[in-house]
């Protein structure tokens, strides 16, 4: 279940809602950009006030750097700014196990398959365990999606927990292949089969399956509608997920606990949570980053190892080719529709249509990477 980040408030969608609605968080994001004394929001769990507030518009203070606002054709990218296993894993005997943390978006670039994309790993995990983003001696990325512009109306994001003891072959085969993917997780394009950096290799066959073959402990699957006629855009900033409604466990999770400032759940005194919650905490921004800008096609390649090859261990120079190949096919698709889309431009009078095209034409070409199919 979603939950969006407001002030010292976790709010459910349905009352970010009716406080878009009313016209109060509108009437409060303009003042706050224009800079201009604004009332403090009242909602059921806390208050959004000047002070609080981490969306676009708060002025930068040097202490946190401000979210820039999302939208169709500007840059999106979602990363995971916290994991908290709360009531897990369930052992019997023992009380660690490994965990592994998945993430998987729908999105243009994935031909409606999803590949999951692994991105934390980490052994000897207890229960009411915190992870923030792996340090730089620690393997995996909070990367979970990027685009330089957006031109889906709607993503799904699904999140998943894995708590086992995995075979240590496959364990420290993951290690390997995610130590070294730098900022672009590590596919999983099929069970027994990973991709990551031009590296395509064969998880030994029935450890791979056995390793996924088990239902994660902790699932969840939410829209993020960014511009979907008949409902109201996500905003940028902090989104909590958790993998049902947090009430079952912590009817005080909501009341006394707010994300912070640093996408942590803390208490109104800045104690961290400790209960039986667990939760993945998000962040939505539209900041440009260049260096995550081969991130659709390594997952382009990864959704097309999943649906059209079955596949043995390769070197890498030949994955690299097909994964080259897979982005210049990528590529023409968009210059293919930014010409159709300049014909019909032409055609149209001045107007709310026309403009409409014309953005979505510039995001398309946003998404190009190959200079030579950019004019």
């Amino acid at each position: 279940m979603l939950y969006y980040a407001q002030g010292d408030a976790i709010v459910t969608r349905n009352e970010f809602y009716e406080k878009l609605d009313s016209g109060e968080l509108t009437e409060f994001y303009k003042d706050l950009s224009l800079k201009k004394s604004t009332r403090s929001i009242r909602f059921s769990t806390g208050d959004l006030t000047a002070e609080n507030a981490v969306a676009p518009g708060r002025p930068a203070t040097g202490e946190i750097v401000p979210f820039q606002s999302i939208g169709m054709g500007k840059p999106l990218s979602i990363m995971i700014r916290e994991v908290y296993t709360g009531r897990y894993p369930k052992k019997i005997f023992g009380d660690q196990s490994d965990m592994l943390v998945t993430s998987a978006v729908r999105s243009p670039f994935t031909y409606d398959a999803r590949p999951r994309a692994m991105n934390y790993l980490t052994g000897g995990i207890s229960r009411k365990k915190r992870l923030s983003r792996p340090s730089a001696s620690d393997i995996g990325t909070p990367v979970v999606f990027y685009s330089p512009a957006l031109v889906e109306p709607s993503l799904t994001l699904d999140l998943t927990i894995v708590f086992d003891d995995f075979p240590k072959a496959v364990f420290e085969k993951f290690g390997v292949l995610m130590s070294t993917a730098a900022a672009i997780p590590v596919f999983l394009p099929y069970s027994t089969y990973l991709f990551s950096a031009g590296v395509v290799t064969n998880l030994i066959g029935s450890a791979g399956e056995m390793a996924f073959d088990r239902n994660p402990e902790f699932s969840a699957s939410e829209p993020l509608d960014i511009w979907l006629p008949g409902s109201v855009p996500a905003p940028s900033g902090f989104a909590l997920i958790s993998d049902e409604n947090v009430d079952r466990y912590d009817e005080t999770f909501l009341t006394e606990y707010h994300v912070d400032g640093r996408g942590r759940v803390v208490d109104m005194a800045g104690k961290p949570y400790a209960g039986d919650v667990p939760y993945i905490v998000v962040s939505l921004d539209g900041t440009p980053h260049d260096e995550l800008s081969a991130f659709a096609p390594t997952a382009a390649s990864a959704a097309v190892l999943s649906r059209f090859f079955g596949i043995a261990d390769r070197q890498t120079e030949s994955f690299e080719l097909l994964a080259e190949g897979i982005k210049l096919y990528n590529d023409y698709t968009c210059r293919k529709k930014v010409d159709e889309l300049d014909a019909t431009i032409a055609s149209l009078p001045a107007g709310e249509e026309k403009e409409a095209l014309v953005k979505k034409k510039e995001a398309l070409a946003k998404n190009i990477l190959t200079d030579l199919l950019k004019t």
